[in-house]
């Protein structure tokens, strides 16, 4: 508990676009169906103009999943004490950019729907827009950081026998959720190894660059992501480092020599890691 918290990060931006019944009922009464067997949705504005901030939402989150680890399904993960810093400063980079591009895209909104009038030529319907300030609380960055659950912190007025009942159901919860996150601490590092055995296995097997940068990135990050620092998951970094992420994609093209003690190195990987999770003999 000391060593780890909980943090989620919410984002939400305009969709600009619209269902439009009218012309819903117009489609389906030139192909003689019912209305009900389809919808017609209409970008309100030209969808490019909104590209950067869904960019910049796809990136926040990217380096959100990026340095924590799974919690709950679509709730907060994981972050551990030794990652708080850096995340910090990488979540505040992308409210900066994220807060940047909202603003200009407000100030240009006016401009924006009144070229939606030649966009959308008949479609356009001007009760579809939002006026200014309903359309920016469509948009929003938040940052909430909680400690992890603790039974000791269950106090409730219905018997000590029930509050030890729940405090147990807590702990357990906690210790199987924890086991869940360093699970996917070791599946970071088996994607890797799997890719890494997939492309090189054969001597004309065709990677990317990014093969090598993401096992770089990953063994850079993984100490901090080692949560309970198992020395399997930090072993298994080690390897990483080692004997995969340490040769330049060149050298893993030309060298055949060096390419193949990769590739077995990266099948062990994986061999150790279906092993200590009981897949493997």
């Amino acid at each position: 508990h000391s060593n780890v918290m909980l943090v989620e990060l919410r984002m939400s931006q305009w969709t600009a676009r619209k269902m439009d019944k009218p012309a819903a009922a117009l489609i389906a009464a030139q192909n003689h169906v019912d209305e009900s067997v389809g919808s017609y949705y209409k970008s309100l504005i030209d969808p490019q103009i909104l590209k950067s901030i869904s960019a910049c939402v796809n990136e926040a989150r990217k380096q959100y999943y990026k340095r924590t680890l799974p919690w709950s399904d679509d709730g907060p993960r994981i972050l551990s004490a030794a990652m708080y810093f850096e995340f910090m400063e990488v979540m505040q980079q992308q409210r900066e950019q994220f807060e940047k591009l909202t603003a200009e895209f407000l100030r240009n909104y006016p401009y924006h729907r009144e070229e939606a009038k030649r966009f959308l030529g008949g479609l356009f319907k001007d009760t579809d827009y939002p006026e200014p300030e309903e359309l920016a609380k469509k948009f929003g960055f938040s940052l909430t950081v909680n400690p992890l659950p603790h039974s000791a912190d269950f106090r409730c007025d219905i018997g000590c026998e029930e509050v030890d009942k729940i405090k147990r159901q807590i702990e357990e919860q906690t210790r199987a959720t924890l086991q869940t996150a360093v699970k996917a601490a070791f599946d970071r590092i088996l994607d890797v190894a799997v890719r890494y055995a997939d492309r090189l296995e054969k001597d004309d097997g065709i990677f990317r660059d990014s093969m090598v940068e993401n096992a770089r990135e990953l063994v850079e990050i993984m100490p901090k992501l080692n949560i309970t620092n198992d020395p399997e998951l930090t072993r298994l970094t080690e390897m990483v480092r080692d004997k995969l992420a340490t040769h330049d994609p060149q050298t893993l093209r030309t060298n055949m020599g060096t390419r193949r003690e990769v590739a077995a190195a990266a099948k062990r990987v994986v061999h150790d890691i279906e092993t200590f999770f009981g897949g493997g003999s």
